[in-house]
C-alpha cells in the first residue's frame, strides 16, 4: 500500500539587493528563522500613508524579501513596502531594522561592503 506524501513545503524565502544596471543583482536564500524575524520586525513597524524616497538610477536601490507565494517586502530609504495581490502597504523603518537584518543574511562576500549599514 502506498503512503501519501505531504504536499506542504516549507516557505522558500529569497533575498536580494537592487544594485546593478545591466547585470543580475545578487540574490540569496534567506533562512526561515531570519524570514520569521523579518516578519516580526514588519509587524512592529507603524503603517503610514507614504511612499519611499525615489531611488537613484544607478547604485543601491533597496533590498527585497520574497516568498514562494509572490509576496514581496522592499526596504529602501527607511521605508518598507509590502506588495501582494495588487495591493501595497508602506511602513516607516527609522532604524533600518528590516533592511539591515535582510542585508546581514546575505552570504559573506556576495554584497559590496560600501553600502551596507549606511545611514
Amino acid at each position: 500500500m502506498a503512503t501519501s506524501r505531504s504536499t506542504k513545503r516549507k516557505p522558500h524565502w529569497l533575498g536580494g539587493a537592487l544594485l546593478f544596471s545591466g547585470r543580475p543583482d545578487p540574490t540569496w536564500t534567506v533562512p526561515s528563522e531570519v524570514a520569521e524575524n523579518l516578519l516580526a520586525v514588519w509587524s512592529e513597524l507603524k503603517p503610514e500613508d507614504m511612499k519611499p524616497p525615489p531611488a537613484p538610477p544607478l547604485g543601491y536601490r533597496g533590498a527585497f524579501l520574497r516568498d514562494a507565494g509572490g509576496r514581496e517586502w522592499l526596504a529602501y530609504g527607511r521605508v518598507v513596502t509590502f506588495r501582494s495581490s495588487g495591493r501595497a502597504e508602506s511602513r516607516r523603518d527609522p532604524d533600518k531594522r528590516f533592511e539591515n537584518t535582510l542585508l546581514d543574511s546575505a552570504p559573506k562576500g556576495s554584497l559590496p561592503e560600501l553600502f551596507l549599514r549606511s545611514d
